[in-house]
Parts: structure tokens; C-alpha cells; sequence
């Protein structure tokens, strides 16, 4: 059994699942325009804003575990 994560890790591991979900929804994005098909498009894209703004929150978090360690670096 792995040992339970810490908040820092966890947080490396959110802002790296989160920016995939953010890559995979832009190829969604993208492939549902190339089908001509706006209004899925539409959908698709307000889910994107979501997941975004999402992930601009898990960022702060991860920022606010690093900076509570001393560990600032620029991978931020």
C-alpha cells in the first residue's frame, strides 16, 4: 500500500489531471467545429470555461502549498 499523499503532492497531481482535462476538452472543441457543429461547440465550450477556471484554482492552491513549504519554483 502507498503512503497517503501529502497536500503538496496532491496538488502537483490535481493541476496535472486538470490540465489534461483542459487539453482534452480543447481537442473536443476543436472537433466538434470541424464537424460543423456549432451548437455542441457551444456546449463544449462553456464546459471548458468551467474546467479552466477550475484549474486556475487548483494552480492558487498549488501555489499556496508551495510558498508554505519555501519551495517557489517557476513550474508554476
Amino acid at each position: 500500500m502507498d503512503p497517503p499523499e501529502d497536500a503538496l503532492a496532491m496538488a502537483e497531481r490535481h493541476v496535472r489531471e486538470g490540465e489534461g482535462r483542459v487539453a482534452r476538452q480543447i481537442a473536443i472543441v476543436e472537433q466538434m467545429n470541424g464537424d460543423n457543429r456549432p451548437e455542441a461547440a457551444a456546449a463544449a465550450r462553456t464546459l471548458l470555461v468551467t474546467l479552466e477556471t477550475t484549474l486556475d484554482l487548483m494552480r492558487e492552491h498549488l501555489r499556496i502549498e508551495r510558498e508554505a513549504r519555501g519551495c517557489m519554483n517557476s513550474e508554476q
